[in-house]
């Protein structure tokens, strides 16, 4: 018997739709702190983008390990920085806060569909990290 059961076809979903969610959400995160003029929420946005690259290099590593083709995701081919300012002070963390609002929602629906001890932590982890991410509410913003 195999010391860890091969990986389920719903968690190949979840962790594909994941990684292509972060993926996207770092290429946004590489706009936005390119154009920050607050460096608070520039701080705030260079320190998820370093989190999410630590669970996007995760999902990497359990499809690698399990022969599974490695989704191809967002790069930073995908986005010019260089690209005029879009978006109007206080949008980026206001952004942000929504996009953790929705992550701990795809989180705990992930989790239900996990069932590798592996997987499971992965998403245990990222609804910790979520949860416990403070992201300012300020009059400024």
């Amino acid at each position: 018997m195999p010391d860890k059961p091969s990986i389920t076809s719903s968690e190949i979903g979840t962790l594909w739709m994941t990684y292509q969610q972060k993926t996207l959400i770092i290429c946004l995160l590489d706009y936005m702190i390119e154009h920050a003029d607050d460096e608070d929420a520039k701080t705030i946005m260079t320190d998820l983008r370093e989190q999410l690259i630590i669970y996007i290099r995760k999902i990497k590593t359990i499809f690698e390990k399990e022969g599974a083709v490695v989704p191809t995701g967002l790069s930073s081919q995908d986005v010019n920085v260089q690209a005029p300012k879009l978006f109007t002070n206080g949008f980026d963390i206001m952004f942000l806060r929504v996009i953790k609002e929705i992550s701990m929602g795809m989180y705990t629906l992930s989790l239900g569909k996990a069932y590798r001890e592996d997987v499971v932590k992965f998403y245990q982890d990222l609804t910790k990290i979520t949860k416990s991410a403070t992201i300012p509410v300020r009059s400024t913003y």
